[in-house]
């Protein structure tokens, strides 16, 4: 029976290494943003280019956004699933002192996981030596099918290694 037990976890290992991770903005890709002054609602469209993205690209999701602020990741998946989302948020980036920048939370995070690739997905250029894994969205469209097989291909593209920076 150990031996069993063994075999699992060494399983478990490989499938945490070779993860391929999406870490998704909401607003601006998932919801466009179409009055400065209004943040818009979940749009299924983007929703089902995300969908296809995971789905294809193997991948699971982080919650990069500051949705995740007083959120569970429980509470982040119901509400994307509400929308219409068949994937599965697995963790949210953590949060830093206030003016942290994104890419730095972003890096922090896959400082303590093993990720065999990634892909960030926001409407921010700002990712510093993690642009070259940014597919970036117009804050007003969301995201597009013309970023998915951007997406898909940055997730087939092996990270060699933990962060860039």
């Amino acid at each position: 029976m150990e031996a069993g037990v063994d075999h699992r976890l060494r399983e478990m290992e490989a499938r945490e290494v070779t993860r391929r991770v999406i870490f998704l903005d909401i607003d601006g890709v998932l919801a466009p943003i179409r009055q400065w002054d209004r943040y818009g609602d979940l749009e299924p469209a983007c929703i089902q280019i995300l969908n296809e993205i995971a789905a294809e690209g193997g991948a699971d999701v982080v919650v990069s956004s500051t949705w995740r602020y007083g959120k569970t990741v429980a509470e982040l998946q119901a509400r994307l699933e509400a929308a219409g989302f068949t994937g599965c948020v697995v963790d949210t980036t953590p949060t830093g002192a206030l003016g942290t920048a994104r890419a730095a939370e972003i890096a922090a995070w896959l400082g303590e996981h093993a990720v065999e690739s990634y892909v960030i997905i926001d409407d921010h250029v700002d990712m510093g030596a993690l642009r070259g894994r940014l597919v970036l969205t117009h804050p007003s469209r969301g995201l597009q099918p013309t970023d998915a097989s951007r997406a898909i291909a940055l997730l087939m593209q092996p990270t060699n290694g933990g962060p860039p920076c």
